[in-house]
């Protein structure tokens, strides 16, 4: 059964040719090549913080919040390769593709991604308001919809369905995980492993599953005590000396 409607078609007649530069940088903010160095960014960025504080020892560099956070992310990721692998439905026709892209066209991984990463940095950090948050998490989500449909590579009915598949994402893992970063891991690592089970010969899912792995044994390395103390000598106690120490000329 097709899933075309015509939207895709009616796009793509209607667009000029020069429009998908344009369109293919508004379809970043749902790509792997963004959403990965954010979150690394993200991450960095709540231990220098905590680094610059100089607070005790005790307190873990990287918070349960941030953590937290990453875990959702990476899991909502690895949920794109799996629910993509589990479907395998092609994409529009090859004459209507403004750009090359991969094989599965059903759900939108551009989508699915934006929505989990940005849904979970709007629903689970602190900058502004919640509201705020969420107005520009579903602003980004719009414009890579939009954008993913102007290119020619997905149909109208592929964008609610891949919005739906990740709200009930982060609704599921909320629930399951309840906070705790180390639940929300175990059910990110859960959903890589069966992305690799259901597709296997997939690049992607071997690399979420090692990407998503690879968080966790970096999270829990930085937080060993030795590196922890090391780090906060480094560069806490460097960020963290008064001025009024300083010896006067």
């Amino acid at each position: 059964m097709s899933r075309s409607v015509g939207a895709t078609e009616l796009l793509r007649d209607f667009l000029p040719e020069w429009t998908t530069l344009l369109f293919v940088a508004l379809s970043h903010p749902g790509k792997l090549t963004l959403l990965v160095p954010v979150l690394g960014v993200f991450y960095l960025q709540d231990v220098g913080r905590t680094l610059r504080a100089g607070v005790s020892d005790g307190r873990p560099l990287c918070s349960d919040r941030t953590a937290y956070v990453l875990a959702v992310a990476l899991g909502g990721l690895a949920f794109v390769v799996l629910v993509k692998g589990a479907f395998a439905l092609p994409r529009t026709d090859p004459s209507l593709h403004a750009v090359s892209s991969s094989e599965h066209g059903f759900p939108s991984g551009h989508v699915m991604a934006a929505v989990s990463t940005w849904g979970a940095l709007a629903l689970w950090t602190t900058p502004s308001t919640r509201a705020r948050r969420l107005l520009a998490a579903v602003t980004v989500v719009v414009v890579v919809s939009f954008a993913r449909l102007a290119l020619g590579i997905h149909y109208l009915v592929d964008v609610p369905v891949s919005v739906v598949l990740a709200v009930a994402y982060l609704g599921g893992i909320a629930w399951l995980a309840r906070g705790d970063p180390w639940r929300a891991f175990l059910v990110a690592i859960a959903i890589a492993v069966l992305a690799v089970l259901v597709d296997a010969a997939s690049t992607r899912a071997l690399l979420s599953l090692v990407g998503t792995v690879g968080a966790v044994v970096g999270w829990r390395t930085l937080e060993a005590s030795p590196i922890r103390r090391r780090l906060r000598a480094r560069f806490g106690e460097e960020s963290a000396t008064p001025m009024a120490s300083r010896p006067r000329e």
